[in-house]
C-alpha cells in the first residue's frame, strides 16, 4: 500500500470516528424516533447514502452523481428531521426551506456543469483508486 493509499485510509476511518463521536455528542438529550436519537439517525443516513452510491461509482468510474449525491444527502436529512419533529417551528421550517433551496440550486448547477462538460478534473486521479475516491 503506498503512502497517498494508506492515508486516504486513514483519514476516511478518522471521518468515521469524528462522525461517530458527533453523532453521539449530538444525540444527548434528543429527540428519539424508535428508540434512536434523530441526530444519530441523520448521520448513520448520511454516511449511508454516500457509501451506497460511491460502489457504482468507483465500479463505473464516474464523478458524474457526487455533486448530486451531496444534494440529496442534505435534503434527505432535513425530510427526515423534520419528520421526526412533531411541530416544527416556523423558524425551523424557514431554515429548511433555505436550506433546501440553497442545495437545489447547488447540486443542479453542478450537475449541468459535469453534464454539459462531461467530467470534473478534481476527480481524475482519485477515481482509478477505491480508497482515495472515496
Amino acid at each position: 500500500m503506498n503512502q497517498e493509499t494508506r492515508r486516504s485510509v486513514v483519514v476516511s476511518l478518522l471521518s468515521v470516528v469524528v462522525g461517530v463521536a458527533t453523532a453521539w455528542a449530538g444525540s444527548q438529550h434528543g429527540r428519539l424516533v424508535a428508540g434512536v436519537p434523530v441526530f444519530a439517525l441523520c448521520a448513520v443516513l448520511a454516511f449511508a447514502i454516500n457509501w451506497i452510491v460511491f460502489v457504482p461509482a468507483y465500479l463505473l468510474q464516474t464523478e458524474r452523481y457526487y455533486d448530486l449525491t451531496g444534494s440529496f444527502t442534505y435534503i434527505a436529512l432535513i425530510a427526515v428531521a423534520l419528520r421526526a419533529t412533531e411541530a416544527p417551528s416556523p423558524r425551523a421550517l424557514l431554515l429548511a426551506g433555505l436550506v433546501v433551496v440553497w442545495t437545489a440550486r447547488l447540486g443542479s448547477f453542478l450537475f449541468a456543469r459535469i453534464l454539459r462538460e462531461g467530467t470534473d478534473g478534481r476527480f481524475d486521479q482519485l477515481k482509478p483508486s477505491a480508497p482515495r475516491f472515496f
